[in-house]
C-alpha cells in the first residue's frame, strides 16, 4: 500500500491531471505525469514537494475486477519500492494506466515497463 500523502485520491486531482498532463507511453502501460504548478490551482494547496500517484486499470483491460486489481497491486508494489529507496523525484502528480497487453505478465516484466516509463518521463533519480 502506498502512503496516504502520496496517493492520488480525489476525482479533481485526475481531471487536473489529465488536462494539464503529457503522456508517456510503453509497451504494458501509459504515464499520465504533470509537474505541479501550485499557482495554477491555489485551491487544491499543492506544494512543490508533493507527489502525488494513482493507478488506473479499465474494463477494457479485463472485465473480471480480480484481474484489474491483481494489476493495480503489483503496480502499486513497484512504485512503493521505488518510492522507499526514494528513486522518484518529488512535484509531479502522475497516473500509470495498464494497457491489456499487461494481462498475465509477471512481476518482472511490470517493474521494467514501471522503471522504463519512468526513466523516459526523466522523474527517475
Amino acid at each position: 500500500m502506498l502512503p496516504s500523502q502520496h496517493r492520488l485520491k480525489h476525482m479533481k486531482d485526475y481531471e487536473i491531471l489529465y488536462q494539464e498532463g503529457r503522456f508517456v507511453g510503453a509497451n504494458l502501460l501509459g504515464l499520465k505525469i504533470w509537474k505541479i504548478d501550485p499557482e495554477k490551482y491555489p485551491r487544491r494547496k499543492y506544494s512543490v514537494g508533493d507527489l502525488k500517484i494513482g493507478f488506473v486499470v479499465s474494463v477494457k483491460v479485463s472485465k473480471k475486477a480480480v484481474e484489474r486489481n491483481r494489476l493495480k497491486r503489483q503496480m502499486r508494489e513497484v512504485v512503493r519500492l521505488l518510492l522507499k529507496e526514494n528513486r522518484i523525484q518529488p512535484g509531479y502528480l502522475m497516473a500509470f494506466m495498464a494497457s491489456p497487453n499487461m494481462l498475465g505478465k509477471d512481476y518482472q516484466e511490470i517493474e521494467q515497463n514501471i522503471t522504463f516509463v519512468l526513466r523516459k518521463a526523466r522523474v527517475l533519480v
